[in-house]
Parts: C-alpha cells; sequence; structure tokens
C-alpha cells in the first residue's frame, strides 16, 4: 500500500511538473465571437482572418522564443446578440 501512494504522488508530482513547463512556454488570447471577415494583424501583416458564415472562434498564441500562430475557426451556430 505504501508503495502505491508513494507511486501516485510521483506520478501526480512528474504530471504537474510537464504540465506547467508546457504552459509557461505558451501564452494565448482566445475570442470567443468574432464576426465574419474580422482580421487578425501584427505589425502591419495580416495573420488569419475569419471566412466562417457565423462567425468564427480566433485563437492567437506566442511562445519565449517569439514565434506568433493564430488560426480562426468556424462557428456552426450563430453568435448571441
Amino acid at each position: 500500500m505504501r508503495r502505491f501512494g508513494l507511486s501516485l504522488c510521483l506520478a501526480l508530482a512528474v504530471s504537474g511538473l510537464a504540465y506547467s513547463a508546457q504552459a509557461a512556454g505558451l501564452n494565448c488570447a482566445v475570442g470567443l465571437s468574432v464576426h465574419k471577415g474580422a482580421s487578425i494583424w501584427l505589425h502591419h501583416k495580416k495573420l488569419t482572418s475569419c471566412a466562417g458564415a457565423m462567425g468564427c472562434k480566433c485563437v492567437s498564441c506566442y511562445d519565449l522564443n517569439g514565434s506568433v500562430y493564430s488560426a480562426c475557426y468556424p462557428l456552426v451556430a450563430a453568435m448571441p446578440k
């Protein structure tokens, strides 16, 4: 029983460290209801735009070395007003 408890604690500690190390390197912003035709710009450069008929959910992330990732995903239902 002691081995099981010790191995469980060790597994939780390792998974917590892995999650915090992964989350620390990537910072994101999420736009939940972006209207059709909206664009995300950075330094006068268009990264992505919303092409969904009902609007989009857009996500923009950057990591510690300065790389920027951006994507818009179409919504399947209309945005609430």
